[in-house]
This record gives C-alpha cells, structure tokens and sequence, in this order.
C-alpha cells in the first residue's frame, strides 16, 4: 500500500530516495508534486494516481520504443515508477516553467497582451511535430490541451534544443492493439472536448488530436478556449474573430485543416502545415529573434 504524497516527505524506489517539495495540481487523473531525487539532486515531477494507472506507464514505455531518438524529449518519460495496489508514483522531467496554459497567464499578466502570433507560430511548428511523430508511433494521446503541454526550455531560433512536452498519457489509445482500419464512436461528455466527428456522429481517430491542437493552438493565439460552429459553407471553424494585424490566410489554413479532416483515411499533412509556418517565420527573422527575446524574459 502507498501512503498519500505529503511534502517534506521522503519516498524510496529501489535504492533512490525521493524529497516530495510542493503539491502543484490535481486533475480528473491525479495529483502532482514537485520533488527531488535526493541522490542527484535534480528535481523531478510525482504524479500520485488512485487506483493505479499503469497504462499510462505502458504508453510512455511504448513511444519511447516506437519514436525516433531526436523526438525522446518531446514526450513524458517515466524514469521510476512505484505501483501499489491502491495507487502508482510516476517520476517523470520537472518543468521550471510549467504548462502552456501557465506560461500563457504568465505573459498576459506580463504584458497585458496575448502572446505573439510569431512566438506561436514557432511552438505551433514543434507541436504539429510531437502530433506527427506520435501519430506515425499509432497513438492517439485523447486529451491534447495546454494543460498537458509543459515548456521545458527557454525559447530559441534558429531551433537547437526541444522546447516543449507532451505529458498525461493517462486516456491515450494504442492503435496497434487493434485490427486495421478500427475506428471510434465514443462521444465526451463535456462537448468542449467534442472534436467534430463526435459532434456530427461520425467515426473518429486521430482527428481527436488535431482538434485539441488547433484548441491549443487557440489559447495560445487568443487567450481563450476555442468555441466552434460550422458556416454557410459546411466548413467548421472557431466563432473568434481574427485580429486585422494577424496573418489572416495563414491561420485559417491551419484552422480549418485540423478541423475538417474529410474521414479516418485521409488525415492532413501536418508537415506540409509546418513548412508554412517554418517559411513565415524564416522571412520575419529579425521580428522574431526580437519576440523570442521578449517571451523569455516574461516567463523568467
């Protein structure tokens, strides 16, 4: 039996002790805590889950098996794992600067604006990359939200180093567990998470990622939860009203590629959304080093 996280606490695993610092936040999923790994010092995330999960333990294990080395740090890895019978301790990579939804709050109350849309086209180009990657891997991580995205670097251009990671893998779905051509009709309960498939009653797959992409994406355009409708022309897009000094074409595109995926058989091409993103940035070089500067600074 495993006693509850408390901080000032010490867990062993194996012959490696564990400081628990500060509880950081609880989900439908479990509770997080910050903590350190004693015999090195570094810090370290707890995800304390009751029951047990160790399906996300077997995910994680899974890409890092299936993606190709580079990619390793763009998704959570579990280096120890403690399971009880009433509850898993998953150690995992401490973000200094916590989720994009944090991140986000931090540079609004920084600079009473949203972030720019050049330093989101410039995460926006690494998330379309960890979906791609983990899609080609057959999972569907099922609740992609900023939440679940950490900042693990400062930013930078030209891009040296991973600046973002997909965590919580506690819902996500292994393809290759089932036949070929499997699809889902499962429908959320809140319909903020309904992707257009389950909206429409039509099977979905991965389409549930690419929408919780474009809702990260979203967020982090406009500081705000995507609401979608569909218009006159049977297209579905967001209900928010693109700002005029934006890049009008370029957002659209993306848009409503992500959320108009025709069926489970032909998904979009997500690097060919990244090649536009990369071409727009690379003709704003000056703009974006100068943005780049600004966004580490706030998030210090």
């Amino acid at each position: 039996k495993i006693p509850r996280l408390i901080p000032k606490h010490i867990i062993t695993i194996g012959n490696i002790n564990f400081e628990v610092n500060k509880f950081i936040n609880s989900g439908a999923y479990g509770a997080i805590n910050s903590g350190k790994n004693l015999n090195t010092g570094q810090l370290c995330a707890l995800k304390q889950e009751r029951p047990p999960n160790l399906w996300e333990y077997y995910i994680c294990l899974e890409i890092q098996d299936r993606v190709v080395d580079e990619m390793y740090p763009a998704y959570m890895a579990i280096d120890y794992a403690l399971i009880g019978n009433n509850s898993s301790i998953l150690i995992s990579d401490f973000s200094q600067y916590g989720s994009l939804i944090a991140v986000c709050n931090k540079i609004k109350k920084s600079t009473t604006k949203n972030m720019d849309e050049y330093v989101v086209m410039l995460l926006a180009t690494e998330l379309l990359e960890i979906i791609d990657h983990l899609h080609a891997a057959n999972i569907i991580h099922a609740d992609i939200k900023a939440d679940n995205i950490l900042l693990m670097n400062k930013l930078c251009y030209p891009v040296t180093h991973r600046m973002l990671q997909l965590i919580d893998f506690g819902v996500s779905i292994d393809m290759k567990l089932f036949k070929e051509g499997q699809t889902f009709s499962y429908v959320h309960n809140d319909k903020a998470f309904n992707c257009v498939e389950m909206r429409e009653g039509r099977p979905w797959t991965y389409q549930l990622d690419l929408y919780g992409l474009a809702g990260v994406i979203h967020v982090l355009l406009y500081g705000k939860y995507m609401d979608i409708e569909k218009n006159s022309d049977g297209i579905w897009m967001h209900k928010t009203r693109i700002p005029r000094y934006h890049n009008k074409r370029l957002w659209e595109t993306i848009f409503k590629t992500l959320l108009n995926v025709r069926n489970c058989k032909s998904m979009p091409n997500l690097q060919q959304l990244r090649a536009l993103l990369k071409e727009e940035i690379e003709e704003e070089e000056k703009y974006v080093t100068k943005m780049i500067n600004e966004f580490n600074r706030a998030i210090n």
